[in-house]
């Protein structure tokens, strides 16, 4: 199936996204090395098939957006990069990060608010979910966001499309 035929996606084509950490992480390190997808410790939960499943799903979004509190997560879990890993991948972050818009709700608001028992960082998403599709493999997180009505999408149930 074409990721753009996918029903989870088709009411959310044109619309900006913002990813969550961990898919973030998979999105960076596929493009600064894909053979991490198979050796740091931190992408464990993904196949080497979710690099193109990834890419081909933010093809359909108006623009990928991003949070300081998911920057701060993807480069907290990048830490557990080897050693001689780590200058490269500083760069590469870096790069990257002039490249990303962040939106951002303050601290204070975010935690005066609904969703502050998913953490800091998905509360910070779902602030930002009436106006951007969240895109996340956490559960938790998109099962309350969808209950609420709110832009979400599990990665893992298009990764059940896509194999299809």
């Amino acid at each position: 199936m074409k990721v753009a035929d996918n029903p989870l996606l088709k009411p959310y084509i044109g619309k900006p996204a913002i990813l969550d950490s961990n898919l973030l992480l998979l999105h960076w390190c596929a493009s600064f090395n894909p053979d991490l997808v198979t050796t740091f410790k931190r992408l464990n939960s993904f196949q080497i098939e979710d690099i193109d499943l990834l890419s081909e799903t933010l093809k359909v979004f108006s623009a990928i957006r991003t949070t300081p509190h998911v920057l701060t997560e993807v480069s907290n879990l990048a830490n557990s990069l080897p050693r001689w890993i780590k200058e490269d991948w500083s760069e590469h972050f870096s790069r990257q990060i002039q490249v990303i818009p962040e939106q951002w709700t303050d601290a204070a608001t975010i935690a005066a608010g609904d969703f502050m028992w998913l953490g800091l960082t998905d509360a910070a998403l779902a602030e930002l979910a009436a106006t951007n599709v969240i895109l996340t493999i956490d559960f938790p997180l998109s099962n309350s966001l969808e209950s609420q009505g709110l832009n979400v999408i599990n990665f893992t149930h298009l990764r059940s499309l896509w194999l299809e």
